[in-house]
C-alpha cells in the first residue's frame, strides 16, 4: 500500500535526478529509496521513472502525478504545522537562498530574532549569486530568494525588501581616507576591486560610471563580498559596496565608508517567490515578519 514515505522520496527524486542524494538527504540508503520507489509504481501500476547508468528521468505517466503528490504532501504537512502552530509550537523547515552582501548582513539580525521566537522552525540558508538563486527556485530546490536588483520573470513574484546604499570604500592609507563625502569624479582612474561581471549590483554600477563618465582600472574582480573587503583594506584598490556590509571593518579602522553625494546610490533589494506554489506556514510567517522587519 502506497504511503507518505514513497511519495516524498518521489518527489525528492523528481527535484534532485539523483537515487544518491535523496538518500543523502532522507538519511537512509541508496537501496531503501529503490524499494520504495519499485513498490509505488507497482501500487499505481505505471512506471514513474526511467533509469541508466548516467542518467534518470520522470516518465509522461511520473510527470502527470507530480503535480499531484506535491499536493498531497503540501496538504499533509501543512495540517500537521496547523495542529502544532494551535499549541503554539510551530514547526517546519524553511529553504532559503540569499546572495552575499544582503543574507551574512541585512538580514542577520532579523534571523537571529526569528530563530529565537521560533525555535522549531529550522532554516537552512545559503549563499549564492543572483542567477543561482533564479535557477534554484525555478527547480524548487529553495523556498525563497534574497536579491538585489530583481529581474522580471514570468514564475516568479519579487516582493520589496526596501533598499541599501552603497558607499565608497578605501584602506587606511588612501588619500580619501577620513572624507566624510565625495563627488563620484573623484575616483576618476581610481585603481578598483569590483563585483564579478554579471552580479546585478556590478551592472549597476558599472551603468553609473559609464554614465557619468567616470573611467576606473579594474585590478581585480570577486564575487564574494567578504574577499572583496580584505583585498581594499590591503591597499589593492577602492570598491563601492552596501553600506552596512562594512559595519565592522570601519569599526575596527581597517576601512573607511564614504558617501558620494552627487549621485543616487541605493539598491533596491527583493525576495523571491514562486507565484504558482503556495508557501508553507513557517515560511508565510517568516516572509511577512522580515517585510515588516526590513520596511
Amino acid at each position: 500500500m502506497m504511503n507518505l514515505t514513497q511519495l516524498s522520496l518521489f518527489r525528492d527524486i523528481a527535484r534532485e535526478l539523483s537515487f544518491i542524494k535523496v538518500a543523502q538527504q532522507n538519511h537512509i540508503s541508496q537501496p531503501a529509496v529503490s524499494v520504495h520507489i519499485k513498490k509505488l509504481e507497482h501500487e499505481l501500476g505505471k512506471k514513474l521513472l526511467t533509469r541508466t547508468p548516467h542518467n534518470i528521468q520522470l516518465t509522461p505517466e511520473g510527470l502527470i502525478i507530480l503535480a499531484d503528490v506535491k499536493k498531497i504532501l503540501y496538504l499533509c504537512d501543512n495540517l500537521k504545522i496547523s495542529s502544532n502552530y494551535q499549541h503554539e509550537t510551530m514547526e517546519g523547515n524553511i529553504r532559503i537562498a540569499a546572495i552575499h552582501s544582503v543574507g551574512m548582513y541585512e538580514i542577520g539580525d532579523f534571523l537571529s530574532t526569528f530563530m529565537k521566537s521560533y525555535p522549531k522552525i529550522h532554516i537552512h540558508l545559503e549563499f549564492r549569486r543572483s542567477d543561482e538563486i533564479y535557477s534554484l527556485l525555478l527547480t524548487e530546490r529553495i523556498d525563497i530568494g534574497v536579491v538585489a536588483y530583481s529581474e522580471k520573470r514570468t514564475r516568479i513574484e519579487a516582493l520589496s525588501l526596501g533598499q541599501d546604499e552603497l558607499v565608497l570604500i578605501v584602506d587606511k592609507n588612501h588619500p580619501l581616507w577620513g572624507k566624510k563625502s565625495i563627488k563620484l569624479e573623484e575616483i576618476n582612474n581610481e585603481p578598483f576591486v569590483a563585483f564579478e561581471e554579471g552580479i546585478p549590483t556590478r551592472e549597476a554600477i558599472d551603468q553609473m560610471l559609464m554614465e557619468r563618465g567616470v573611467n576606473i582600472d579594474i585590478r581585480m574582480t570577486n564575487d564574494n563580498i567578504y574577499t572583496l573587503k580584505r583585498v581594499v583594506a590591503a591597499g589593492i584598490g577602492v570598491s563601492i559596496v552596501p553600506t552596512s556590509s562594512v559595519d565592522e571593518e570601519v569599526s575596527n579602522g581597517l576601512l573607511c565608508r564614504v558617501k558620494i553625494r552627487d549621485i543616487d546610490l541605493y539598491r533596491p533589494l527583493s525576495l523571491l517567490k514562486l507565484k504558482k506554489n503556495a508557501l508553507s506556514p513557517p515560511t508565510e510567517l517568516f516572509v511577512e515578519q522580515l517585510i515588516k522587519f526590513n520596511v
